[in-house]
C-alpha cells in the first residue's frame, strides 16, 4: 500500500516502509521502503530523513559490497525498491525510545526540494522479516 501526504510531490509515491531496528545498541538500523514516480518526468532522490536517528544515509550492495550513494534516479512509470541486497538507507545514532510495534517517519527529499513523508514501521531484527525466518536462525 502506498501512502502520500496531500503536499506530496505530485506523481510520486511511497510506502511499505520498515526500519528493521539493530541487534546490538548503538548499530545502525536498515530501513526499506519502495518509491514509484508516475510523473512524465525523471525524478532525482537526493537525500533521506529518518525521524530519532541523528543521520541517514542511502546504500547500496552491489558485488558483494556496500556503499553509500549520493542519488538515486527514479525514470518515469518506474518504482525503486529499497530492499535488502540492494538500495536501502541506514540509520545512525537512533533515539533510545524507538522500539518495535511502534511507527516512525521517513521523509524523501527529491533534488528539486521537494520532499515525501511516510510511516515506517518499527520491526526487531528477524521479526516478521518475511517467511524464510526460522526460529532459532541468526542473522
Amino acid at each position: 500500500m502506498f501512502e502520500a501526504e496531500p503536499e506530496a510531490k505530485p506523481g510520486i509515491f511511497a510506502g511499505e516502509g520498515r526500519l528493521v531496528l539493530p541487534a546490538v545498541a548503538g548499530r545502525p538500523a536498515a530501513v526499506y521502503f519502495t518509491v514509484r514516480n508516475e510523473s512524465d518526468t525523471k525524478v532525482t532522490l537526493s537525500s533521506v530523513h529518518v525521524a530519532g536517528a541523528g543521520k541517514a544515509e542511502m546504500h547500496k550492495t552491489e558485488g558483494g559490497s556496500m556503499g553509500a550513494v549520493k542519488s538515486v534516479d527514479i525514470a518515469p512509470g518506474r518504482a525503486v525498491a529499497f530492499a535488502p541486497g540492494g538500495y536501502h538507507v541506514m540509520a545512525f545514532d537512533l533515539a533510545n525510545s524507538m522500539k518495535a510495534g511502534q511507527t516512525g517517519e521517513l521523509t524523501l527529499t527529491f533534488s528539486d526540494g521537494d520532499k515525501l513523508s511516510f510511516p515506517l514501521m518499527l520491526e526487531a531484527m528477524g521479526g516478521s522479516m518475511g517467511a524464510h525466518d526460522m526460529p532459532g536462525m541468526t542473522h
